[in-house]
């Protein structure tokens, strides 16, 4: 088996960083290369983060995989073992995910049903005998990619700096013929209450950019609607209502900020 290639955002949080990268050491499998993307300084957001790290390890000849992982995600041990197995096990697997476990307990899954107009992650239920369960798309707070895919379908589209882009590539590579699973043996803790703690208006207006644009290059076509779950039951009426609530909070925002000016 080929190396694994680590690719971490960091912005400011330094003890989260820590946490994080500890317990990527404490990992059952050793050949794990680490790229961490400071973004403190000059924030670049998410996606360029990412794909700056995808760009270092696609080049690389010893890595077969790349792991998407966010500062505040937490692995457990085996995580990344039993997501290297759910890829060997599966090869037409592009995109291997562990099971979420919130700051609050809960177990949910990594990505899971309707991406739009909000993600919706189920919570985990079920007790089947097989090891890995099909999703729709996954959540970049920890993916694992396979860089065969990579090459083929590119990096992720910059269009989308900060949400979005994880389920935009998931749906770019299922709709060339790669599947995405959820490893059952895998698991993550992910905080999310560093990711609150940063919002600003500044980051809202790009997650609202971010959601329109999923929506103008996704949500009217048919591949779309064979694709996500909730695809089959959008109206237009439903999508033009939703990309005016985008358009309608972005703006409330711009007038915000030019009054404290």
């Amino acid at each position: 088996m080929g190396s694994i290639g680590v690719v971490i955002p960091f912005y400011k949080q330094r003890k989260q960083l820590e946490k994080c990268l500890e317990l990527i050491r404490q990992q059952t499998i050793n050949n794990i290369k680490i790229y961490v993307k400071d973004n403190s300084e000059i924030n670049t957001y998410f996606t360029s983060a990412v794909n700056e790290g995808i760009q270092t390890f696609v080049e690389d000849r010893e890595i077969e995989y790349i792991l998407v992982l966010n500062q505040d995600a937490y692995l457990e041990q085996n995580t990344v073992e039993e997501l290297v197995n759910s890829m060997i096990r599966n090869q037409e697997c592009g995109i291997s995910a562990p099971i979420q476990i919130s700051e609050n307990g809960n177990i949910v899954w990594s990505g899971g049903l309707e991406a739009f107009p909000l993600g919706n992650h189920q919570i985990f239920t079920d007790n089947s005998a097989t090891n890995e369960l099909e999703t729709f798309w996954v959540n970049g707070a920890a993916m694992l990619l396979r860089k065969q895919m990579v090459r083929e379908i590119g990096l992720l589209d910059k269009n989308m700096q900060f949400i979005c882009s994880d389920a935009d590539y998931s749906f770019t590579a299922r709709s060339r013929g790669w599947k995405l699973l959820v490893s059952k043996k895998a698991f993550v803790q992910h905080d999310l209450s560093g990711s609150k703690d940063a919002e600003n208006n500044e980051l809202t207006m790009i997650k609202i950019n971010d959601a329109i644009y999923f929506t103008k290059k996704w949500i009217n076509g048919d591949l779309y609607r064979s694709l996500a779950i909730e695809g089959r039951h959008l109206t237009n009426q439903y999508v033009d209502e939703c990309l005016k609530i985008y358009l309608n909070e972005l703006s409330t925002i711009k007038k915000s900020t030019k009054m404290k000016r």
